[in-house]
Order: C-alpha cells, then sequence, then structure tokens
C-alpha cells in the first residue's frame, strides 16, 4: 500500500510526453469523478434542500422582468442557456449536477494543459475547484445562477485550451469567441482564463521552452482576451439600444478607471490578501494559510533562482508571479473595488492549485525528497476538509433561517388576517423592513462575513428597494398565499414616512397598522 501511495502519489509529476485523444482520455471520468464526490461531501445539502433566499428568493422563477436584469448586467447567455438547458425554474439538484459537471470537465482540460496524471494530484485539484469560498457563497445565496456561473468557468478554461494546443486564426477566434461567451454569462471568470494562461507560460518557461514563443504565444493570448472583452462591449451597448435597457458599463466609468489606474493595482493587491485570507474562515485555520503562503513563495524563490544564468527568462517568470495576483482580482480593477465579494474571487483559490504544482514539479522539489510533497498534501487537505466544513455549517445556518422566516412570516399572517379592516384579496398590504436586524449568533462565528450570509431571515436583502420584490416572491413561491401588495411608489413613500418610522417592529402588538387605505406591517429597522 505505502509502495503505491509513493509512486502514484508522493513521486513527481511523470515525464513530459504525448497526450491521449481527448475523448479517450481516461481522466476525463477520472475528473468527473472525482468533482462529484467532493460536491456530494461539500454541497450536497445545499443541492438537497429548497432554502432559497436573498436574492435566489428573487429568482426562483426566472421572470422577464429577471432576464431584463441579466440583459442589463451584461449576462445576456443567461436566457438562452436557461431556455435551452435548465428550463425557468431554479431546481436545486439539477442546478448542482450540472455545476458539478461544468466543473468536472473544467477540471480535465486544466489537468490536460498542467499534464497532471497523479491521481493524488486531480483529487486534490479537483477539491481546490470545487471546494471554495466561492462556490459555497453560489449555493448558498445564488444557486440560481450556480450552474451558469459555473459554464462561464468551463467556457473560459476551453478558451485557454484552444489558445495553447493550437496555432492558427481559426483556433485564435475560437477561442476569443468563447471568452466572449463566458463574459456573457458571468464576467469574473475572465480572471481565471487570464490567470491560466500566466500559469502555463510560467510552466513552460521554467521548462527552457524558447523564451520568444512562450513571449509571442503570450501576446496571443492577450489579444485574444482584449479582442474578446472589445467584442463583448460592443455587442452589450448594442443589445442594450436594441432594448432600451440601462447600460451597465458606460465610457465615463472606464475613463475614471484608466486616471485612479495606480491606486487601483494597489488596492487589488490589498484585496487579493484580504480575500484569500478570508475573514469568515475561522481565526486560527488562518495560519494554516498563512503556512502555505510562506512554503508557496520559498518554492517560487528556488524556481526562480534555478534560472538565475538566464536574465530574461528570469525576469520575464518574475514579471508574471508579480503579475498573477492582479490578474487573479482583476474584478477589483474593472468595479473599480465595487461589488467584488467570495463570487468574483475563485481564480484566487488557484494559489492553492500552484501550489501544488510547483511542489510535484520534479525540476523544483528533487525526486529524493518526498516531505515538501507530504506538507503540502497535508496543509491543501486541511484546507479543503475546512471548505467542507464550512460550507454544510453555512447551508445549516440558511436551512435555520428558512424555519424561523416561515414561522415568523406564518404568524405575521395570522394576525393580519384576525384584523377587522383586512379583506382577503383585497386590501393592500406594505411589509417595511425585515427582522435581520438582530445580532448575530455567535455560534456560526465569522460565517456572516460571507456574501449573501449576513443576513439572519430568508427575506433579508442588501438593497433596500428590493425588500418589496422579496416579500412579494415569499409569498407567491414560498406560502403560495395570494396576498395585494401596495404598488411599489406608494411603498417607497410610506418606507420613508415619519408615521411608519415611529411605528414599533414585529412582535409589537401595534407593528400592524393602517395608514392611507394600507395596512402597513413593520417586521424591522432595516428597511427604513
Amino acid at each position: 500500500m505505502m509502495k503505491w501511495i509513493r509512486e502514484n502519489c508522493l513521486s513527481p509529476a511523470e515525464p513530459l510526453r504525448q497526450e491521449p485523444p481527448l475523448l479517450k482520455d481516461r481522466r476525463l471520468l477520472f475528473c468527473l469523478i472525482s468533482v462529484l464526490c467532493w460536491g456530494l461531501v461539500a454541497h450536497g445539502y445545499g443541492f438537497l434542500n429548497c432554502n432559497f433566499s436573498h436574492d435566489s428568493l428573487n429568482a426562483f422563477y426566472a421572470t422577464p422582468r429577471e432576464n431584463q436584469w441579466k440583459l442589463e448586467n451584461g449576462r445576456f447567455i443567461v436566457p438562452v442557456y436557461r431556455a435551452l438547458f435548465r428550463g425557468s425554474f431554479a431546481l436545486p439538484w439539477l442546478v448542482g449536477l450540472l455545476a458539478l459537471v461544468f466543473i468536472g470537465l473544467s477540471l480535465y482540460l486544466i489537468a490536460r494543459m498542467l499534464k497532471l496524471r497523479k491521481p493524488l494530484l486531480l483529487v486534490l485539484a479537483g477539491g481546490i475547484l470545487t471546494v471554495n469560498l466561492s462556490v459555497t457563497a453560489q449555493t448558498a445565496t445564488y444557486i440560481h445562477e450556480l450552474d451558469c456561473n459555473y459554464l462561464a468557468l468551463l467556457l473560459a478554461v476551453a478558451a485557454v485550451y484552444l489558445w495553447y494546443f493550437y496555432r492558427g486564426w481559426l483556433p485564435f477566434l475560437g477561442s476569443t469567441a468563447l471568452i466572449f461567451l463566458s463574459l456573457g454569462i458571468y464576467q469574473s471568470f475572465f480572471a481565471t482564463a487570464a490567470v491560466l494562461m500566466i500559469l502555463l507560460s510560467l510552466k513552460e518557461l521554467h521548462e527552457d521552452a524558447d523564451v520568444s514563443s512562450v513571449f509571442l504565444r503570450g501576446l496571443r493570448g492577450i489579444g485574444a482576451l482584449l479582442l474578446a472583452i472589445v467584442g463583448y462591449c460592443l455587442f452589450n451597448a448594442i443589445l442594450c439600444r436594441l432594448f432600451h435597457l440601462a447600460q451597465p458599463y458606460a465610457a465615463a466609468q472606464s475613463i475614471s478607471i484608466l486616471t485612479s489606474l495606480p491606486s487601483l493595482i494597489a488596492g487589488t493587491y490589498s484585496d487579493f490578501f484580504q480575500a484569500l485570507h478570508n475573514r469568515a474562515y475561522p481565526d486560527g485555520f488562518r495560519f494554516v494559510l498563512y503556512a502555505v503562503d510562506l512554503l508557496l513563495l520559498a518554492t517560487l524563490a528556488f524556481a526562480l533562482a534555478q534560472k538565475w544564468k538566464e536574465p530574461v527568462r528570469l525576469l520575464l517568470m518574475a514579471v508574471l508571479l508579480c503579475v498573477m495576483p492582479l490578474a487573479m482580482d482583476v474584478t477589483f480593477v474593472l468595479t473599480q473595488g465595487d461589488q467584488v465579494h467570495e463570487l468574483t474571487y475563485y481564480a484566487v483559490w488557484m494559489v492553492w492549485l500552484i501550489y501544488l504544482l510547483v511542489t510535484f514539479h520534479p525540476g523544483i522539489c528533487p525526486v529524493s525528497r518526498r516531505w515538501p510533497r507530504v506538507v503540502c498534501v497535508c496543509l491543501v487537505g486541511i484546507i479543503l476538509w475546512q471548505n467542507v466544513v464550512f460550507a454544510n455549517t453555512a447551508y445549516m445556518k440558511k436551512q435555520v433561517a428558512e424555519k424561523a422566516t416561515y414561522s415568523t412570516i406564518t404568524r405575521v399572517l395570522d394576525r393580519i388576517e384576525q384584523r377587522e379592516d383586512y379583506v382577503y384579496c383585497e386590501t393592500p398590504v406594505a411589509f417595511i423592513g425585515t427582522g435581520g436586524g438582530i445580532a448575530y449568533p455567535m455560534e456560526y462565528g465569522n460565517m456572516h462575513r460571507l456574501v449573501g450570509l449576513h443576513l439572519n431571515d430568508s427575506i433579508g436583502v442588501d438593497i433596500p428597494f428590493d425588500f418589496y420584490n422579496a416579500y412579494r416572491a415569499y409569498f407567491r413561491y414560498v406560502l403560495d398565499y395570494p396576498i395585494i401588495l401596495c404598488w411599489e411608489s406608494k411603498w417607497w413613500e410610506l418606507q420613508s414616512s415619519e408615521k411608519v418610522a415611529q411605528m414599533p417592529a414585529f412582535p409589537h402588538p401595534d407593528c400592524i397598522q393602517m395608514i392611507d387605505g394600507i395596512l402597513v406591517v413593520k417586521m424591522g429597522p432595516d428597511g427604513e
């Protein structure tokens, strides 16, 4: 047994050899099974429970307004994908299964590009792609987009695959088109494509590939990325003009980015470090992350030192390593630090994949020394297991919040129906705020710092106006109760009125009052 582990798991990568045909490679099935196992262990809880909340409550069913929202945010491929493959309902198990298939296929393409053959490396790489805070936050709060977003990942990885293995204008245009489609689903996986290009260039440079050929291939990759962005922006602008939609990205914002680029770049490196050592993790666990940081930096420094006799190669490798964190967190620059959260950090977690690659590389870690690889496997294993525990805890929290919300809303509804001034299906009702102002239970530790997990109820949202939509969705999709909500303009007027401000919140007996013919229910202070 120990001999098999040494030969198949802890020995360095095998010498380069010709890759088998794409569909005849046995790693395809292995990668899919690896991701499926990781996904079920970490996210099965979320896939098997219908705990819609936050944005996923509003998008439980993809209404025309939801599709319009996607177009306004530049995600014009999403309505097409849903219509062709998944339907308008966000079905947790189906969505989760599709997402795992897309991640498994992405892992397979990455394994072919990086020439990963050892079973242990494939299993750990599958864990890195499947069990991280991005997938957890997505499943817990934005599960309605889970499969769509990881289709964007697959398209981005496939674009890099074309760029890496094929030459000529047709593969170049194909790579550009795939990045364009990925951007049209979810823009953040552009960073994953950029990071993979950098990583493959570094790998070839360390393996003594011709510097000029690597440099020219890198320029071709940059060209594909830039052309895809330009095409995406132009197509999106035309689409918004045709359908009279608000454009999410204006020229003035582009100019603003250019003028503040130095400060944005500095902020990106700071944000990258904070994302990698996320505040949602338990405090003591960060020491493991610091250990990975130090060991990775030491290994990379040793790899660079091996090329000190080739200054041009060394300089290019150093530049690419310095650019890597910027590429991983490029969303920070593109959004000027706004709307950057765990869903946009997927490329950041590839740091752990880099640690695996450099530790198992025979040119960096000598064959005779197995202890660095043992340490690497242990540390990455601890990170992955911590993420498994974190994910299941997050889904448990969501389920507790869902039950608490159900209990609260049914109690409120019972009070409403007992009032003499309420007529079923006739009296308009306005809900103001939610119960999310309650102090966060300390039993969940730092988990409230993860996007979408800082609220204590299913109706809680980040944008005040979304309270109106959240209540409408909750009564429609969860309670299936035909409540008549007041019109939106009146809701805005009420939620900012002095009369409502002076009302006590639920569960006070006077939390429900008739104001201007509207039955106002003040649920909490966070709608003010």
